[in-house]
């Protein structure tokens, strides 16, 4: 499920997505409609006597009119076989509202309590989808089509409501803010009451997109809240089975809760370090995305994770049933699995391989055995006496609900759909004097970057027959990303207009594995989404002779093992990346690429507190560059800018002292803080300001802002040598906030400029 961060708190958010939602309402609703209007007259109609005949309780809470029933693995039996318990309901169901609306909320959540705790003690477990949908059809002016409580909740919090609360009063605040908006339903209207009353369902479908795995003719508009009727996804998009975390089951119970009111990424990392904490730092990620992804827990919207419907209804079930629908359709092996044990016990062994056997990416035993091991934790899997693996009493249930034959992913390669098929082709390389005097007829005069350097990272490159893989580090603004964009202009013979053989690919900090830059199965289309590295991957894979390159911009945002991974191993073996299974008429991307031989790969990444840094994996295999000694008199801009003699004098000599200054201690700046000061200089005299105070101001934004560090003899001495050089330029306002981070070092051990 996808959140699309709808705003729907405001009454002007809100009613423009109603709107949006009304027009799209389909015709295809009538027939659901026509069979709601007759449940809920059953429902409104029952006599007592009625409410006490088996046969009559069974079709009122068995049919499916108001809402789906899900999985449907409650069975009610037990309660409506029992005489008192029909006896009970029959006087329950009948009670008449309060004429107070103050107090219905009260009188139906006391009811709905009522009937969760004789339902507890017939049936074991309560069925909440059955309950909801029953409590709709004799309260449908409190009451929502919403029957699962999960996807109640996510609308309800949707709303501005609590993501707690009670599913009555849920159902009431979602109906009243709804009609407060409205108005009355207009009784002249035709079926205005069943649009009023299907309205939250057709909302919280359309606030989350979710969409089966079933082109758009075949899916049953129905008010479906979970699959009853469960359309698998075909082997070849599923996810690749289930990764081993410690816990299973119970960490997934552990680590729900504590996403009720939202997690930041770096939030939900250190409760995962918390349940583990011997769990290695590459390992955390692995275990956010097995919740997130996965087992389809909760959503992420940029900046929080959120417990989506099925996290919710986990929540607050604690039921492994929740995830049936999702693990039996979109997660290869598990259906096949569950079937498999329907013939009879499997030895460990006998059943690993027959697993394996369905994918021919599983090589070794680990994904059938962290399987196993997660369909155990499950309550899906038991073993015999003597140690052979069969289903649990749960696990016949989710087998019953395999209506499909289980498929596996095909190993006819010969017929596979490749891109480029050698290595061997020899690459041409324009030599190290052509790539110089490109650059310096690219750049023309306005950027310097010095022969060492670039024949450094030309002979980084290339020296390997396959490896093409470089990281420059350094300061902010030191020109990392220009020298790696205008090298690979150069080395491609491109000018700046033509960027079909190098790209520059900004990396984001929610990159977890190779999706961003590979692409993905898109499980609403069954289509590829390609990516614009896989772009210039097949690019490069179809042109052997020529260059490539893709420069991967502030690339330790993300952990680079992970999003790189393939390209990691497929650029030390020559080997093959896996993309997809799909059918050659689906799409143009290719099943396969064997890794280029001349694509090089150019990370830039500055060292900070707010990025990761490289692991051994990423170190073994680049060649490293790094950009710290910036040397603030070989700005080539100096002379572009309209200062006067006094004041492009005394702002060199600033920032040339500064420079030198901050140098010991990594807090210099580089050229493109240089070029903005003296941007705003131009500006800022213009404008009226006066040459001292415009320099005062600038230093003070552009400069001091990245002053941070511990009590060290180099940092003391740092900040006392940069609090003397701006007094020394008279720059008042600089040398004031310098004194007092000297003060905070002095009395507290640390200083920064933001505190």
């Amino acid at each position: 499920m996808k959140s699309n961060n709808f705003d729907l708190v405001s009454d002007a958010a809100l009613k423009e997505t109603v709107d949006a939602v009304l027009a799209e309402a389909k015709s295809e609703a009538r027939p659901w409609y026509r069979r709601l209007r007759l449940q809920l007259a059953r429902a409104k109609d029952s006599t007592q006597e009625e409410l006490m005949n088996r046969e009559f309780l069974e079709k009122l809470w068995e049919d499916d009119s108001v809402a789906s029933t899900g999985m449907g693995s409650v069975k009610l039996g037990p309660a409506l076989d029992d005489p008192s318990f029909r006896e009970w309901f029959s006087q329950a169901f009948s009670t008449t509202l309060p004429a107070d609306e103050a107090e219905v909320e009260g009188f139906l959540i006391r009811l709905y309590k009522e009937i969760e705790r004789n339902l507890r003690q017939k049936c074991d477990r309560v069925a909440r989808l059955k309950l909801n949908r029953v409590m709709c059809a004799r309260f449908p002016q409190q009451f929502t089509t919403i029957a699962d409580v999960g996807s109640l909740q996510f609308l309800h919090r949707a709303l501005g409501g609590k993501s707690n609360a009670h599913p009555v009063h849920a159902h009431l605040a979602i109906k009243r803010r709804l009609d407060n908006l409205l108005g009355p339903v207009d009784p002249n209207l035709p079926d205005a009451d069943l649009d009023r009353l299907c309205l939250p369902w057709s909302l919280y479908e359309y606030i989350t997109k979710e969409t089966l795995a079933a082109p758009a003719s075949e899916i049953d508009v129905t008010g479906v809240d979970s699959l009853s009727e469960m359309r698998p996804l075909p082997a070849a998009i599923r996810r690749k089975g289930l990764t081993s975390i410690k816990g299973y089951f119970s960490t997934l119970l552990e680590l729900v809760p504590l996403l009720q009111d939202g997690l930041s990424r770096e939030e939900f990392a250190d409760e995962v370090r918390r349940s583990n904490p011997s769990l290695a730092p590459s390992s955390v990620g692995i275990v956010i995305n097995t919740v997130a992804r996965e087992f389809d827990l909760c959503v992420y919207d940029g900046a929080i994770y959120t417990l989506n419907a099925r996290g919710l209804n986990l929540l607050e079930t604690r039921d492994p049933d929740e995830l049936a629908d999702h693990l039996l359709t979109r997660i290869l092996g598990v259906d096949y699995a569950i079937k498999l044990l329907e013939s009879g016990p499997l030895a460990l062994v006998d059943f690993i391989a027959k697993i394996k056997s369905i994918n021919p990416g599983w090589t070794s035993d680990f994904m059938p055995r962290s399987m196993i091991t997660w369909l155990t934790s499950l309550d899906l899997l038991e073993q015999d006496s003597v140690g052979r693996y069969q289903l649990s009493v749960r696990g016949e249930a989710w087998a019953s609900r395999v209506t499909w034959a289980p498929e596996s992913i095909s190993i006819d390669h010969p017929e596979v759909q490749l891109s480029g098929t050698s290595n061997n082709i020899s690459v041409q390389i324009p030599s190290f004097s052509m790539v110089q005097q490109r650059i310096q007829h690219i750049v023309e005069a306005k950027l310097v970057f010095p022969d060492d350097l670039v024949r450094q990272l030309h002979s980084g490159l290339w020296s390997q027959p396959l490896r093409h893989f470089a990281v420059l580090t350094g300061i902010s603004g030191s020109g990392k990303t220009q020298l790696a964009l205008n090298y690979g202009l150069a080395v491609t013979g491109s000018s700046r207009d033509e960027l079909d053989r190098t790209r520059v690919i900004p990396v984001q900090p929610a990159w977890y594995d190779s999706s961003p830059l590979l692409g993905y199965v898109s499980p609403l289309t069954q289509r590829y989404s390609t990516a614009p590295f896989l772009d210039m991957l097949i690019s490069a894979a179809d042109d052997p002779m020529h260059p490539y390159v893709v420069i991967l911009d502030e690339m330790n945002l993300s952990h680079p093992e992970q999003y790189l991974a393939p390209m990691l191993s497929a650029m030390e073996t020559g080997g093959w990346i896996d993309l997809h299974d799909l059918p050659e008429d689906v799409t143009n991307v290719p099943q396969r690429i064997r890794y280029p031989a001349n694509l090089a790969i150019i990370g830039t990444l500055n060292m900070d507190e707010t990025t990761h840094g490289l692991s051994d994996k990423i170190l073994d295999r680049a060649f490293t560059l790094e950009f710290w000694n910036i040397n603030v008199e070989d700005f080539p801009g100096w002379d572009r800018f309209s200062l006067s003699t006094r004041l492009h004098s005394s702002t060199k000599k600033l920032l040339i002292d500064l420079g030198c200054a901050l140098a010991p201690v990594r807090l210099h700046f580089g050229w493109r803080t240089v070029e903005d000061v003296l941007r705003y200089l131009s500006f800022a005299v213009e404008a009226g300001s006066t040459e001292q105070d415009a320099l005062d101001a600038v230093i003070y934004a552009k400069v001091l802002p990245k002053l941070r560090g511990e009590n060290t003899v180099k940092f003391h001495r740092a900040l006392s040598s940069a609090c003397a050089i701006l007094s020394e330029h008279g720059l008042a306002r600089c040398t004031a906030k310098l004194s007092v981070l000297i003060d905070d070092l002095k009395e507290t051990g640390t200083a920064r400029f933001w505190r």
